[in-house]
């Protein structure tokens, strides 16, 4: 690479994003925040000890503040927006005539 900027693409919340004007060395938590616009990433102590910049790389959980962005080009990245999407409710496995609430383990995902 010839300069400290470069373009990438980062697949994030199964969508794939281009990153532009960044620096190389940029962590991924500045890259989530301030050039895509993610904000349920925070960033607290800068440090990884707080947890509050936590995202899932490649299903491994991990601080994005000790992440360099460029190193996770191949991966797939879910952040806190991802997992509160709406998702289908949970049916329940019992027969239709019983209209009781389900219990923990008669739930399932449809």
């Amino acid at each position: 690479m010839t300069s400290d900027s470069d373009h990438y693409v980062l697949h994030v919340n199964g969508v794939r994003r281009d990153v532009t004007d960044s620096w190389l060395g940029e962590s991924l938590l500045d890259v989530l925040r301030d050039r895509l616009g993610l904000l349920g990433v925070k960033g607290a102590c800068e440090q990884g000890e707080c947890g509050s910049c936590s995202v899932m790389v490649d299903e491994v959980l991990v601080c994005s503040c000790l992440v360099m962005a460029a190193s996770v080009v191949d991966q797939p990245i879910v952040t806190i927006e991802e997992s509160h999407r709406p998702r289908r409710p949970a049916t329940c496995s019992r027969p239709s005539s019983r209209r009781a609430p389900c219990s923990a383990g008669s739930a399932r995902r449809g």
